[in-house]
């Protein structure tokens, strides 16, 4: 992919490697410190050091773990038996069946370190090239989190449940951008693009998703705000939550881009990309003889009638607020992608997911969470579903047949949406230890219900859309 656009960005990060990134990762950390000396919260250095520690411990570490879990049979096996032996005895303390030592950390954060790990090797034939190649992304975010944590010191409102959403949806999005640079430089060195020109495109094309999730942000703070103050919406929360979240995307875009650079890859990595899209295409296989256009056109017909029986069944939650907030994010995808296809299947997938969670919760008879925890979980998975539909988007432009088009776009999309709903739970845990967001898991788990309700109906919707036109 020799031709690929590097912009500005992209070329600084890649050319001026240790200067881009030792300049930021020193302002956020300088921000943060001066925050929270200067925070009128006497009890912001705590707030801002649990957090820290549990996203080390709940996303950094378990992402390193699994993308550089031993390879060889044995002491791969050796390796993985000694975590699961950890994940149950933590389990069985957590039930009450057993009591073990005390940990340093709560029992939960512990445990929920070592679920990511095995989420992460369940899908680590589809994801560890990208975990490889983005190993400094987690850690990088999560210094540009600090620097927004700092900020938010500053205003003299961290302690709030809402700003631990806003460095939830910071952190998961910084992840969710530099472990995409590192996906997209695997594909592009495996076109035969060198390796500084591939860091460099890799750079430039993590850009429009930062954009986006910092505009997700800004949607969210400026609904809740609203709500909060009575119908009158507070500027200054809505630009914290951009700040906050284009410090964490941004440090992790040009750290990633910078690290990148200065790698010196092998043909094993243009190797390891070829075969995982391969088996990738065999195991898609099966699903793509049952997703001919006409059956997808039918599925989506279906889809609608269960829409229309699930919304008079239990109706919608907080509907204009609903409404509101997927217009909003029809806007931002719409400016951040240009793409109108894009950001009509990114809206598709929340409303449809959102209300099926919601009717699935009437079933089951589980009480919703509150209305700005809600609009966190849709927030993160705007931008996680942003990852399929960009991806869509980018294959449309090299294929024509509808299935062609959802496979494709399914290759290499599909990692970075896994990446970014286990990066988002873990997220909501990082907050709900750290501020004691009674919440928190609560959030993570509707959250996880709408994503995998939205990625089951996914690939049916693209394949429909891929079918009537390829128009933007």
């Amino acid at each position: 992919m020799p031709g690929a656009p590097s912009g500005l960005i992209g070329k600084l990060s890649a050319n001026r490697p240790v200067l881009a990134t030792t300049v930021l990762a020193l302002a956020a950390l300088m921000l943060c410190v001066l925050g929270v000396r200067h925070s009128s919260i006497a009890g912001a250095g705590d707030i801002v050091g649990r957090f820290l520690i549990g996203g080390i411990v709940l996303i950094c570490a378990p992402l390193a773990l699994a993308g550089f879990a031993p390879q060889k049979r044995f002491i791969g096996a050796l390796f993985l038996t000694v975590m699961l032996a950890v994940g149950v005895m933590l389990t069985v303390d957590a039930v009450g069946m057993v009591s073990i030592a005390p940990l340093p950390l709560p029992r939960v954060v512990v445990l929920g370190g070592v679920c990511f790990f095995f989420y992460l090797a369940v899908l680590s034939p589809l994801i560890r090239n990208a975990l490889r190649l983005g190993v400094i992304a987690p850690l990088a975010a999560l210094i540009g989190v600090a620097g927004g944590a700092g900020y938010l010191g500053f205003q003299g409102s961290l302690e709030t449940p809402f700003n631990a959403s806003i460095l939830a949806i910071a952190f998961s999005a910084g992840v969710t951008v530099g472990l995409g640079v590192g996906a997209d430089f695997a594909v592009n060195f495996a076109r035969g693009a060198p390796s500084k020109s591939a860091a460099a495109a890799a750079g430039h094309a993590a850009l429009a998703p930062s954009v986006f999730s910092a505009i997700a942000a800004a949607i969210f703070a400026g609904i809740v705000s609203f709500h909060a103050n009575f119908g009158i919406a507070e500027a200054q929360v809505v630009f914290s939550a951009i700040a906050v979240t284009l410090c964490a995307a941004v440090t992790a875009l040009v750290s990633t881009t910078a690290a990148l650079a200065l790698f010196i890859p092998t043909e094993q990595t243009a190797v390891d990309e070829n075969r995982r899209r391969q088996a990738f295409s065999e195991n898609w296989r099966p699903l793509r003889r049952l997703l001919p256009s006409t059956t997808a056109l039918a599925a989506c017909a279906i889809i609608g009638v269960v829409i229309v029986l699930a919304f008079f069944e239990v109706g919608a939650p907080a509907f204009a607020s609903t409404v509101v907030f997927l217009a909003l994010i029809l806007a931002a995808a719409g400016i951040a992608y240009v793409s109108i296809r894009t950001s009509l299947l990114i809206v598709a997938l929340l409303f449809v997911s959102g209300l099926f969670a919601h009717y699935l919760y009437a079933i089951v008879g589980l009480t919703l969470p509150a209305l700005a925890d809600r609009l966190a979980a849709m927030a993160l998975a705007a931008i996680a579903f942003s990852q399929l539909t960009i991806s869509w988007r980018n294959a449309g432009d090299l294929w024509r047949n509808a299935r062609d088009i959802t496979q494709n776009a399914m290759s290499d999309g599909l990692r970075r949406f896994l990446i970014s709903v286990g990066a988002s739970a873990s997220a909501f845990l990082a907050s709900s230890y750290a501020f004691e967001w009674e919440t928190g898991v609560e959030t993570a788990g509707y959250f996880a219900v709408s994503v995998l309700i939205g990625l089951l109906i996914a690939p049916v919707m693209m394949v429909a859309l891929s079918s009537q036109t390829q128009k933007y």
